[in-house]
């Protein structure tokens, strides 16, 4: 046997000896096989989700440019901003509405009633029940979504519902805010200590205000949900709130907002026309 077919021998026995040596060689191989298909994977994905990112944003930046929808929500919170910086300094401020909510839940004082204007599925009433204790705790709603058209694409109609919601210890006022609260107020002598303002419109939040005002005192809590920071606020809740406090001189301090929402909420301080 010359040399080099004995190197070549050499080589397969001892090939031959390390698979005899070696038990877990074909799992090992089997291993090394399946970590180069997810390595394949892996790097398939990568190139998916980088022409997914890639597609975001060229999306984004086509919406900074031309997309309307989007400009009208940029230019109100920058007014929003605006209103923050001058009005809200001191406020407490919230990611939330529920956290905003809740806080202004534990300001209001106890002993008069908490009256919530816009109801819908019932959510937020049922967190005004729990943090009142199911004493006093009235919700208001036609049920027949909003009166009038409030903003792009929320028509008269939005928000109706063909059945009342279930909200154990708090009572419906079912009807038009208009239609209901002067009677409701007539039957109901007490102080209101909480308003959760949720009526969207203009119309509706005057309606609440020019009904509610006389009744609140020192201490109450008006919480407003679309207060501001969405296109046409100035033209609503806060429009509602600004033209109450000129009318009648309440007096009030800004206690907290939803820093990436629309709620406000507001401790009446005195004034004339308040409840002891």
């Amino acid at each position: 046997m010359g040399p080099a077919l004995r190197r070549k021998a050499g080589l397969v026995l001892r090939r031959a000896a390390a698979r005899l040596h070696d038990p877990h060689a074909g799992q090992l191989a089997e291993l090394r096989a399946e970590l180069e298909r997810t390595r394949e994977e892996l790097r398939s994905e990568i190139v998916r989700q980088g022409d997914r990112l890639l597609d975001r944003v060229v999306e984004f930046e086509i919406r900074s440019r031309r997309d309307i929808v989007y400009a009208g929500d940029q230019d109100a919170a920058l007014e929003s901003n605006v209103f923050a910086r001058e009005n809200l300094v001191g406020a407490q401020h919230f990611g939330s509405p529920t956290e905003t909510l809740e806080y202004a839940l534990s300001l209001a004082p106890t002993g008069g009633m908490a009256l919530e204007f816009g109801v819908a599925t019932g959510n937020t009433l049922r967190t005004i029940t729990a943090a009142r204790k199911a004493v006093e705790v009235y919700g208001f709603d036609s049920f027949d979504g909003l009166p009038e058209a409030w903003l792009n694409g929320m028509p008269a109609g939005a928000f109706a519902r063909d059945d009342l919601p279930d909200v154990p210890g708090a009572e419906l006022v079912v009807g038009l805010f208009s239609d209901t609260l002067p009677g409701f107020l007539e039957k109901h002598s007490g102080p209101v200590d909480f308003v959760h303002v949720d009526g969207d419109l203009y119309s509706s939040a005057k309606t609440v205000l020019d009904n509610v005002g006389p009744r609140l005192r020192p201490g109450s809590i008006v919480h407003f949900d679309e207060f501001f920071n969405f296109p046409g606020w100035k033209r609503h809740e806060y429009r509602a709130w600004i033209e109450h406090v000129e009318k009648t001189g309440v007096e009030f301090t800004y206690e907290a907002y939803t820093y990436n929402d629309n709620q406000v909420t507001v401790r009446i301080t005195g004034g004339p026309g308040l409840m002891d």
